[in-house]
C-alpha cells in the first residue's frame, strides 16, 4: 500500500527565508515550491523536507527532550556531528549523546525547530559508508520517531493496518520499514506523562507522510480496515493527500503525486 516515507514537515514563519537558510547552510536543493509549502532535497536522500508556512508560528519541538527524541532526524557521515562547525555558524545544539551504535544531538533552526542529527557507527544496522570526496553534512532523513505506550499493540497496528515491516525490535522500541524506502519509523515506548507531552508536541498536524502509488485504493483499504481517514484534498501543483490517525493519536499524511499534474518549481 505504501512504498516509502516521502516527506517530513517543518513549520516556518517564511518559506522563502527558511529555504534560503537551509540552502545556504547545508546546500539543500529546492525540489518544488507549492503554495505555502516548499520541498527541499537533503543530499541524495529519498525523503523531502517540506517547509510549511504557519501563522501563528509554533516551532516543532521534542517528543521527549530528556530522551533525545525529536520528531525526526538527519543522518550525517560525520562522527563529531559537526558540532564545532554548527556553533561557529551560530546554530545552537544540544549536548551530544554517544552510545555504542550512534552519536546523536539536536540542532535548532532560526524558527526554533528542533531537528535531530545522527551518526550511525559502523556496528549499526543503519550505518552508511561514504567513499570518495567530502560528504555533505546531511545525507538523508534517517528516521521518524513515533511515541507509543503499548509497543506490541502499536507494532501490530502499523504492520497489519498500514503494511509496515518490523525490522528490529530492541526492547523499549522498534524500527519498522515502509516498503523499500530508506527512512525508517522508530517507535519509542514512553510513560503516560511523557507520551501525553509527545502528542502535544505533535499536535493536530502531521510531521511525516507516507507515499502510495494509488491514493484512492489506499483510502478505500484503510476505511475497510476501520481507520478514520479524512477526505482527500488536492494542493496547488497536483499533490493529493488525506490524513489518518494512529490508535495512540499520531496524525499521518498520506500522499500521491501525479507527474502529469505537478508544476515545476
Amino acid at each position: 500500500m505504501f512504498d516509502r516515507i516521502d516527506r517530513v514537515f517543518l513549520p516556518v514563519r517564511s518559506a522563502a527565508a527558511a529555504e534560503a537558510w537551509y540552502a545556504g547552510e547545508f546546500e539543500f536543493q529546492v525540489a518544488e515550491r507549492r503554495g505555502r509549502e516548499t520541498d527541499l532535497r537533503i543530499g541524495d536522500g529519498e525523503a523531502l523536507l517540506t517547509l510549511i508556512e504557519t501563522a501563528p508560528h509554533a516551532p516543532l519541538g521534542f517528543l521527549h527532550e530528556g530522551g533525545h527524541v525529536p520528531c525526526y532526524n538527519f543522518y550525517t557521515h560525520w562522527e563529531d556531528l559537526h558540532a564545532d562547525w554548527l556553533h561557529a555558524r551560530g546554530v545552537r545544539t544540544t549536548e551530544a549523546m554517544n552510545v555504542p551504535y550512534m552519536n546523536v544531538c539536536e540542532m535548532f533552526d532560526p524558527d526554533g525547530n528542533a531537528i535531530g542529527i545522527c551518526h550511525e557507527k559502523a556496528e549499526s544496522l543503519y550505518h552508511t559508508r561514504h567513499d570518495g570526496a567530502l560528504p555533505p553534512m546531511f545525507h538523508r532523513v534517517l528516521a521518524v520517531f513515533i511515541p507509543v505506550r503499548d509497543l506490541d499493540a502499536s507494532i501490530r497496528w502499523y504492520v497489519e493496518t498500514l503494511g509496515f515491516t518490523l525490522h528490529h525490535h530492541w526492547g523499549q522500541g522498534a524500527d519498522l520499514k515502509v516498503g523499500d524506502g530508506e527512512t525508517i519509523a522508530t517507535m519509542i515506548v514512553m510513560d503516560p506523562d511523557v507520551h501525553r507531552g509527545a502528542l502535544r508536541t505533535a499536535g493536530e498536524s502531521p510531521y511525516y507522510s507516507l507515499r502510495t502509488p494509488d491514493l484512492g485504493s489506499a483510502y478505500r483499504t484503510l476505511r475497510e480496515r476501520g481507520v478514520a481517514a479524512e477526505r482527500r484534498e488536492a494542493e496547488p501543483g497536483g499533490l493529493l493527500r488525506f490524513h489518518v490517525r494512529s490508535p495512540e493519536g499520531v496524525v499521518i499524511r498520506v500522499t500521491e503525486q501525479s507527474p502529469a499534474l505537478v508544476t515545476a518549481g
